[in-house]
């Protein structure tokens, strides 16, 4: 009885110790997998993170270039407006022509304001000291030593007689050279010369009390118009210049196409001419 007894306890000891030892394995087994998951997911977490600062970097980059990129297309812009004041004025009023600044006067530096109202247009022309903007406000208070006008009349007929062409055949007649002939009269304390050129009609003004002679200037003239050339005016054209220069207003070129009349007006009468000239090219 006692061996049965003994048995059975030998048998029972057996069964608690594979029964440990199978709880010990599976506790074994249970934290290595959870350190295995706490693992992989610290390794996710890592890469995201690392993914993250990866976009934030190259986020950051992006934002650098675009506005490094922005900043650059800015300066480009405003150095593509560094106009000056003929080529604002041209930028101004895109659909006109203007005389060439250069031979507005010889030599010297031009400054420039325009205005238009009620159809006429006004581009005055000053000498300045240095490069002056377009329509600068230093410039109001000067005296334009010429002027440039675009005027536009209700109809053809208005525009050629806002000409104001003058032409008296009847005077002593004058060999001014290439075949030209003008005619001379007195009166009113000046002596005038004129003459016609295809639709233009010439006239030069001397001062008597002056004691000036208008055929020289009017000489050099004929000259100068066999190698340049005017603009063609549609019916009329009048040139009124003077022998000695004084105001802008002095000498006045104009000429008529279709309802427009263009002017130009020069303290000296020979830059007058080739501001006109400067037209016709």
């Amino acid at each position: 009885m006692k061996k049965y007894v003994l048995l059975f306890s030998a048998l029972f000891v057996l069964s608690a110790c594979q029964l440990g030892n199978n709880d010990s394995k599976d506790s074994t087994t249970k934290e290595t997998a959870s350190a295995t998951v706490k693992t992989s997911s610290s390794q996710v977490s890592s890469e995201k993170n690392t993914s993250s600062s990866s976009s934030s970097t190259n986020s950051s980059t992006t934002s650098s270039s675009k506005t490094a990129n922005s900043s650059s297309a800015t300066d480009s812009t405003h150095s593509d407006h560094s106009l000056s004041a003929n080529e604002e004025l041209k930028a101004n009023y895109p659909n006109d022509q203007f005389p060439d600044p250069a031979t507005i006067s010889s030599g010297k530096q031009i400054g420039i304001t325009a205005s238009e109202e009620q159809g006429i247009l006004k581009v005055n022309y000053y000498i300045v000291d240095k490069e002056t903007p377009f329509n600068d406000a230093s410039l109001n208070n000067q005296t334009p030593i010429a002027q440039y006008q675009r005027q536009t009349y209700a109809s053809n007929a208005e525009a050629q007689s806002a000409v104001g062409q003058n032409y008296d055949p009847n005077g002593q007649q004058v060999d001014l050279g290439h075949n030209i002939t003008g005619y001379q009269n007195s009166g009113a304390g000046s002596t005038y010369l004129t003459w016609k050129e295809g639709n233009w009609s010439i006239g030069v003004q001397a001062n008597n009390l002056e004691q000036e002679n208008p055929v020289p200037f009017a000489k050099q003239v004929v000259e100068y118009l066999e190698g340049a050339f005017l603009p063609v005016p549609q019916t009329v054209g009048q040139i009124s210049l003077r022998v000695s220069a004084s105001d802008y207003q002095s000498n006045r070129i104009a000429w008529q196409n279709n309802q427009a009349v263009y002017t130009i007006m020069n303290s000296d009468g020979m830059n007058g001419l080739k501001m006109a000239v400067s037209m016709a090219q």
